[in-house]
């Protein structure tokens, strides 16, 4: 009988052993994932409305372009005034130094129309440089803001406003007609990458977020001086 209770006692603590080594069910792993699944979908849905409100110049630089480029001095003045009047919108929200460039973009884009208007810009270069120094506002202007949310420990919007840093800083190079070097773009792509995970949730290391906001702070501020240089 001794026997038989040892066999009866083994078997038992085989069958507890086993239940506890299979882990809980897929039903109990669903209802201990979802409270993270909702709130990366929160941080989703969070960065979205950050991107999904973003405004810009970007279609009166390529109106004003465009009309320039077929001699039709009359439609690009306007389009360059009406991002004038766009660039000193965004200065209305910002903070130094973002302010101070975006108002100096305005000003600049206003006198350019006027020198359209007058056939004075023979060069469809003097207009690419005046978008590219106000693309490194903007730029300037995502940073800052990315800086502040992080601040304030919102992810997605740090993401987002990152995203939108990165958009305008190679839209401001291009412009330029800066080649970007090696070091340059790994910056951008690091932050880059960091921006999708803030965007969707991820898990991202506190310390590579602030230094990737401080490289591409350093990165416009570099180019926003070669750009101020630019002459035609």
């Amino acid at each position: 009988m001794d026997i038989d209770r040892r066999v009866r006692t083994a078997a038992t603590l085989l069958i507890v052993a086993s239940a506890v080594g299979c882990g809980p069910s897929d039903e109990s792993q669903r209802k201990a994932d979802s409270p993270i699944v909702a709130a990366k979908a929160s941080v989703a849905t969070q960065a979205g409305e950050v991107l999904g409100s973003r405004r810009e110049a970007q279609a009166y630089f390529d109106n004003a372009r465009t009309a320039f480029v077929a001699n039709n001095g009359a439609v690009a003045s306007n389009a360059l005034r009406d991002a004038a009047v766009f660039t000193r919108q965004q200065a209305d929200s910002a903070t130094a130094p973002a302010k101070e460039a975006l108002l100096s973009s305005a000003d600049e884009l206003e006198k350019l129309a006027t020198r359209v208007t007058t056939g004075a810009v023979k060069s469809v270069k003097t207009l690419d440089y005046a978008f590219a120094r106000t693309q490194f506002a903007e730029a300037q202007l995502h940073c800052t803001r990315a800086l502040t949310a992080w601040q304030a420990k919102n992810a997605a919007a740090t993401g987002a406003e990152m995203m939108m840093l990165v958009d305008h800083f190679e839209r401001a190079a291009s412009d330029a007609g800066q080649s970007l070097a090696t070091k340059t773009q790994q910056t951008l792509e690091a932050a880059r990458s960091l921006a999708d995970k803030l965007t969707h949730g991820g898990t991202v290391v506190p310390a590579d977020v602030e230094a990737s906001l401080a490289a591409m702070d350093k990165e416009v501020h570099s180019l926003m001086t070669k750009t101020a240089k630019l002459k035609t």
